[in-house]
């Protein structure tokens, strides 16, 4: 059992960490989004998915100490003031369960940054291809006008 806490404790935080690189990541890629860089968008890519990967990884983890502990996700992040919000207390012990609130609470907050930052690139990605789209309606007169020669 002090085995799974352990593990838990130490999970959580690597998952952290993996997510702050993640929001690394998805800054340089904001940063290529804005440049119209389509290589380094391709090299963050490359990047995001094998960091990715790595948080993939310790989520199957985590999900195995947290059934080997009898808990669920729920159990980890319940709602204020609600009936399971002592479960953590009685499988961690009151010392361990706070100590995970924290981390889980930084965890949480690594989480937010990304999914942020995963918005923003997604809604630049969304306006360049407006932008391209309305380029190509107006090179192509409406679309009466080819674009490319078919003899070419």
């Amino acid at each position: 059992m002090e085995n799974e806490k352990k593990c838990l404790m130490d999970l959580t935080v690597f998952e952290a960490a993996e997510f702050e690189k993640m929001a690394g990541v998805l800054d340089k890629k904001l940063q290529a989004i804005s440049k119209l860089d389509t290589a380094a968008v391709r090299n963050v890519v490359v990047q995001e998915l094998e960091v990715l990967k790595k948080i993939q990884t310790i989520e199957k983890d985590r999900a195995s100490v947290l059934k080997a502990l009898s808990l669920s996700g729920a159990d980890l992040d319940p709602p204020v003031n609600h009936p399971n919000g002592k479960v953590l207390e009685k499988k961690l012990g009151k010392e361990d369960s706070e100590k995970f609130i924290d981390l889980h609470s930084n965890l949480k907050k690594s989480f937010m940054k990304v999914q942020s930052l995963n918005g923003i690139c997604r809604a630049l990605l969304k306006h360049s291809l407006s932008f391209i789209r309305h380029n190509i309606h107006i090179l192509t007169d409406g679309g009466n006008r080819r674009l490319v020669d078919r003899k070419a």
